[in-house]
């Protein structure tokens, strides 16, 4: 048995920190920074082996969509800058102070884009919410 236990231990996979697993009231997870910091440049994220550090000013477009995961959806963004980018989830811990942020930082994104994009259920509802403009 212990060589058993061993074997599946090694094999099962490590539940990652979520906002729907944090036993956290949504007051919580909604005024929560989790990985991320800001300053006035831009902002860095810190979440298990990920790091990205970025400026706001680097951010070329910000898409976001919804995944069908089948008994609901996940909305997702992703985040481009130049010709890379990288993809966070409303599951990521900080994601609503994110968003906040992001609306902040960029007044032409639709303040009310994260309401919009639930419905229709089980759509896509892919949005382009900032494009960078240059001068």
């Amino acid at each position: 048995m212990g060589l058993f236990s061993n074997l599946s231990e090694r094999f099962r996979r490590k539940q990652h920190q979520t906002n729907s697993n944090s036993g956290k009231p949504f007051d919580e997870i909604y005024k929560d920074l989790g990985g991320f910091e800001y300053n006035t440049e831009g902002f860095k994220i810190s979440y298990e082996d990920f790091i990205k550090e970025l400026k706001w000013a680097e951010i070329t477009q910000l898409d976001v969509y919804k995944t069908d995961l089948m008994i609901y959806d996940q909305i997702e963004m992703e985040i481009i800058y130049g010709d890379k980018f990288f993809t966070i989830s409303e599951e990521l811990p900080g994601w609503y102070q994110f968003v906040e942020k992001t609306k902040k930082i960029f007044p032409n994104i639709p303040k009310d884009w994260d309401t919009k994009i639930i419905h229709p259920s089980f759509a896509t509802n892919l949005m382009t919410i900032y494009t960078k403009v240059n001068p």
